[in-house]
């Protein structure tokens, strides 16, 4: 039986949650998605220091799901955001410089 205090919330699922809305909210198909960005951007927003409420126990699996949906939409935030700053013109004629 399961204690009241062991309900985490699932990396995977926050994952996985973010690829959803960024295809809802871009309205793309899943293909049209950069991976390796939503990875890193993933692995950068996942990390103990940045999302502690990801890595604590809480009492409900409500509660987890909260943070679950809380970290999905910080990650698919963080993607839109980045995807237009490399749109930017002034950015793109920076990486030509490069």
């Amino acid at each position: 039986m399961r204690s009241q205090a062991d309900c985490y919330p699932v990396r995977t699922f926050i994952r996985h949650k973010a690829r959803v809305k960024l295809i809802q909210f871009l309205m793309v198909d899943e293909t049209e998605l950069d991976n390796a960005l939503l990875q890193d951007i993933s692995a950068t927003l996942l990390q103990p220091k940045v999302s502690p409420a990801v890595y604590q126990p809480y009492a409900s699996r409500d509660e987890a799901l909260a943070v679950e949906e809380q970290v999905s939409t910080n990650i698919a935030e963080s993607y839109c955001r980045v995807q237009r700053q490399l749109a930017s013109p002034v950015v793109q004629q920076l990486n030509q410089l490069l």
